[in-house]
């Protein structure tokens, strides 16, 4: 018999994901995934002494994309397949073809920031009052951001990247941000965080609704016994800090290809337009191998899943911010 204790969890470090931390046991393996700070952002570890390289590669591929430039591409003042220096030291702005539309840039802003390289993108019709205001919003983003050593915690106002810190002077346009959990001792369950920053509230976002859902899908589909064979363990409202979400903790049977797993959820809608409660997905699946759900059987137990769920999600919280600008009056 397998032993519930959870020993590794004796051991925590804390995380810092946007504006929030989250605690995980010592030995856990943290894997920040894609990230909308204003515009997608993106870490590369260790290439930013590199950033010349890199920068004259890619303009090699924008001269391959310039059959598909049109209208105010192909002009003589267009911009296409040119590098400027953005608004602060070490960083590059190159300016390819979108790829859904020969008629808009596909911006990239290169930023040495210590070791790494950091690499934002957005795209912007072809007009200068457009790329104008998106080559602002890539330096604004520049000349806030700044390396964070894994563990730190910072105590300005601002947001929690991969490898990097960007710190609130004004408000940004997008916040998005997802962060996964792999746990050393279970290497087949992932736990898995998103928040997301929007200025209503979206029915879609909306767990409950997307159950019922299911269960009527199943019905018509002839899976309505399948579906009956999932064994719940919680389903309802839950409050998480300060998010009033709802949860449904399941195991699924075995279908097909798929052998038996657990798929813990919840979703809380948040409040529209406020950076300290964001629309807040969590998750924790089990019996995953290459990221393929149901691949193997879970190395967990019922109980163990529950316990290692409750022990992450009730340790989200916003972090704690030392208020500089209320301090120096």
């Amino acid at each position: 018999m397998r032993s519930e204790s959870l020993e590794f969890f004796d051991k925590t470090k804390t995380v810092c994901i946007g504006r929030f931390l989250i605690d995980v046991p010592e030995t856990a393996k943290i894997i920040y995934g894609p990230a909308d700070v204003s515009l997608p952002i993106e870490r590369y570890i260790g290439k930013g002494s590199e950033i010349n390289e890199i920068v004259k590669s890619r303009l090699l591929e924008v001269e391959e994309e310039r059959f598909l430039a049109s209208n105010a591409l192909r002009k003589s003042t267009s911009l296409l397949g040119n590098v400027i220096d953005g608004g602060m030291p070490y960083q590059k702005i190159v300016f390819g073809v979108s790829k859904a539309s020969g008629s808009f840039y596909r911006i990239q802003s290169y930023v040495q920031v210590g070791n790494d390289l950091f690499v934002q993108e957005g795209e912007a019709y072809g007009e200068k009052d457009d790329y104008i205001l998106m080559i602002k919003t890539m330096n604004s983003i520049a000349s806030k951001l700044r390396s964070r050593a894994d563990g730190e915690i910072s105590s300005g106002e601002g947001i929690c990247i991969d490898g990097g810190f960007v710190s609130e002077t004004s408000r940004l346009d997008y916040e998005n941000l997802t962060l996964g959990i792999r746990l050393s001792e279970f290497p087949d369950v992932h736990f898995s965080l998103a928040t997301s920053l929007k200025p209503k509230l979206v029915d879609s976002d909306a767990l409950e609704p997307r159950l019922r859902q299911a269960e009527e899908f199943a019905k018509r589909s002839g899976k309505e016994n399948w579906y009956s064979r999932i064994k719940i363990y919680r389903r309802g409202e839950r409050k998480i800090g300060k998010w009033d979400g709802f949860e449904v903790l399941a195991k699924k049977p075995q279908q097909l290809s798929e052998k038996d797993s657990h798929e813990f959820l919840f979703v809380s809608q948040g409040q529209p337009d406020n950076p300290l409660l964001p629309v807040l997905k969590l998750s924790l699946n089990s019996g995953l191998k290459k990221n393929s759900r149901g691949a193997i059987l879970p190395s967990i137990t019922d109980n163990q899943a529950i316990l290692i769920w409750d022990k992450i999600t009730s340790s989200i919280r916003e972090r704690p911010v030392e208020n500089i600008r209320k301090s120096a009056r």
